[in-house]
């Protein structure tokens, strides 16, 4: 049985949202999209946020979005960088169960090419590896679970319900 909301971290391209809102489908779940959120609040993309703002206030602005959120919201997905405030992810662990989708680089690397055009809160110039290398203990430290990025998405949710359900 369901018992508290979920909250997805993991790097760009591991499938937060879709996972996310396909399991937020099947249970008729409330889904929250941070990066969605984000985006509306300023009505432009997190690339254009994050060059007309910088990275760091994007971040603090993905942390604001986070310490607004409470258990309404059944499914949460993450942006990539929400484990670089402390603050946030203690906040999510006080109403939600913290999953990482532990995606292989060489998958991350696949799917999203180089990020240019997807609102990576990293500076500029900074890669996919340096990132991935960079959070990778971050999202180790704030999980609550951890499943393998690298399954398909209904395999990732089975082993989501399988641990949560």
């Amino acid at each position: 049985m369901f018992t508290k909301p979920i909250s997805l971290i993991g790097m760009a391209g591991c499938g937060k949202t879709t996972i996310g809102k396909k399991l937020a489908a099947r249970y008729n779940f409330i889904f929250c999209d941070t990066d969605i959120l984000i985006e509306k609040k300023f009505n432009m993309s997190l690339e254009d946020i994050k060059q007309s703002n910088g990275y760091k206030f994007l971040r603090r602005e993905e942390e604001k979005i986070i310490l607004d959120l409470d258990d309404i919201y059944e499914i949460i997905a993450t942006g990539g960088s929400a484990i670089y405030s402390a603050k946030a992810m203690t906040h999510l662990k006080t109403f939600s169960t913290i999953i990482f989708i532990n995606t292989p680089l060489e998958d991350i690397e696949k799917r999203i090419g180089d990020a240019a055009h997807r609102g990576f809160a990293m500076p500029d110039g900074f890669s996919i590896r340096q990132a991935y290398e960079e959070r990778l203990p971050l999202y180790s430290h704030f999980q609550d679970i951890s499943i393998d990025g690298s399954l398909s998405v209904n395999e990732s949710i089975r082993e989501i319900e399988d641990l949560c359900f």
